[in-house]
């Protein structure tokens, strides 16, 4: 009776199939969690700083997988210019020129901003995917975001900065807390 080692085999060729083309369960929860506010999985144990005048990685200490979710809060002020001209890191409008100058021109000026270094983030408050090294608008409050998945570095993490044109002159920053659902 060859039959039941071939259904068998065809069955398992099935479920492997089905586990590779179906996205996993987990990430709806991990988004769920966000919407939620339910308690996350990691969170920052105390606000960090992101000085105003250069990036600044967040050291991902739960790693960064496909389908985690996120939430960025932020506070404080960045002096934008040598004069002590400033600015709240929610950003402010309208939106600047996209003359390729500012680093994220769909995000408030002098707005908390982030990027991964490898795969794609989903901003949901704006319903864009940003890949691999382009700046999203965080400010104040970034609303849940969705990682969407790797694409070389198995290792991706996030890097935070404010949206102007010249951080050479730039003083104070952001007061940074990271929750991630996964």
């Amino acid at each position: 009776m060859r039959i039941r080692p071939r259904l068998s085999a065809l069955v398992a060729l099935v479920l492997v199939a089905g586990a590779v083309l179906v996205p996993a369960a987990p990430a709806a929860a991990d988004l769920d969690g966000c919407y939620d506010s339910t308690t996350p999985r990691f969170q920052d144990p105390a606000p960090w700083s992101a000085p105003g005048n250069v990036h600044t990685g967040w050291s991902t200490p739960a790693g960064v997988v496909r389908g985690d979710a996120f939430r960025i809060t932020a506070t404080g002020t960045v002096r934008i210019d040598f004069w002590g001209t400033t600015k709240n890191v929610a950003g402010e409008l309208p939106l600047p020129p996209d003359n390729g100058d500012w680093p994220a021109p769909d995000a408030p000026r002098y707005a908390l901003i982030a990027r991964v270094t490898d795969g794609e983030m989903l901003v949901l408050k704006n319903g864009r995917s940003y890949g691999q090294s382009r700046w999203f608008p965080v400010g104040a409050d970034s609303g849940c975001l969705l990682f969407l998945g790797n694409s070389i570095d198995r290792r991706p993490h996030l890097v935070f900065t404010v949206n102007d044109p010249n951080l050479g002159d730039n003083g104070g920053g952001a007061s940074v807390r990271v929750r991630q659902w996964f």
